[in-house]
Parts: C-alpha cells; structure tokens; sequence
C-alpha cells in the first residue's frame, strides 16, 4: 500500500492532518482508493477507469465525491453495485479502527478548545460516545471538569497510541 496524498480543495484554513483523516486516497496493485472519513467511496485502475458510488451519507462526502468526479452524479453506482465493483479489486488495507480515529479528531478539537474546556468535554465526549465499547460513569455529569478533561485527555493519548 502506497498512501498517495489528499484530494479535494479544502479552502479554508485547516490543518493536513484534518484533511488526511477526511479525504485521502492510496495506491495498491495498480488501483488508486479514495476515502471519505474511513469510507471508500471511489476507485480507479486501468481496467475499471473510475467507479465512482452514490452518496447515502452527507453534504460533506457529496463535496467529496463532486472532487473525485467532476459532479458526474449518473455514472455513480449504487450502494450494492459499487460493493460487487469494490469486491473485484479487493484493497487489503487494513479496518479502520475507530478508536484510534476518535482519539485523533478529539486531539484537534482539544487543541482547538484548549481555552474553553467544558466545551472541549462535552464535544469530545460525543465523539467518545461513537466507540463501540466505550462507556462513561453514571456519576459522568456530577464529575467537575477538570476530571472529565483529566478521563478524556486520558482516553485520547490511549487511542492514540492504540496499533
């Protein structure tokens, strides 16, 4: 697997590691995988040329997928048929691992809340709240927020150097 870069054209100011985590793309046996957040949703080879699969989720994948193919909505498969297409090429990477996803984007959104700390635990907790597996303490709401940002910060470098 070669990771190859980025697609798209984010043009306000964000940081590479938010635009990698949103829309990378990587090389394998000759075929180049687009992904939207740990979605594929796009492929091209020399074989297939660009498949390209309709959008069931949000705006922001739509804006993904216009990157990829030009807005060219009627040459996008279904849900099914880019499944059967996806199949036939079969990338080994790796399933993503969610955990480790979360911790990443509550590490960004920290930095960006360092200032405004209960509004850093509540956003970061609902990213948390998304782990399969992660559960919070009854008493959660009751603890003061220097102990949430403590459990979060803590969940977070956990993640983080989850392999």
């Amino acid at each position: 697997m070669e990771y190859i870069g980025t697609y798209g054209n984010y043009s306000y100011n964000t940081s590479q590691s938010y635009i990698k985590a949103h829309c990378s793309k990587w090389r394998e046996n000759g075929t180049t995988f687009y992904k939207s957040y740990d979605t594929i949703i796009a492929f091209e080879n020399f074989k297939s040329g660009l498949v390209v699969r309709c959008n069931s989720w949000s705006t922001t994948t739509g804006k993904h997928l216009n990157w990829i193919d030009g807005g060219n909505k009627k040459a996008r498969l279904s849900s099914e048929e880019f499944k059967k297409a996806l199949e036939k090429v079969k990338p080994t990477e790796k399933a993503p691992d969610m955990l480790k996803t979360v911790s990443s984007v509550s590490a960004i959104f920290g930095l960006m809340c360092q200032n405004d700390v209960k509004t850093k635990n509540k956003y970061q907790k609902k990213f948390f709240d998304k782990v399969q597996g992660m559960n919070f303490p009854d008493n959660w709401e009751s603890l003061s927020e220097e102990e949430k940002s403590k459990r979060l910060d803590g969940a977070t470098k956990i993640g983080l150097q989850n392999d």
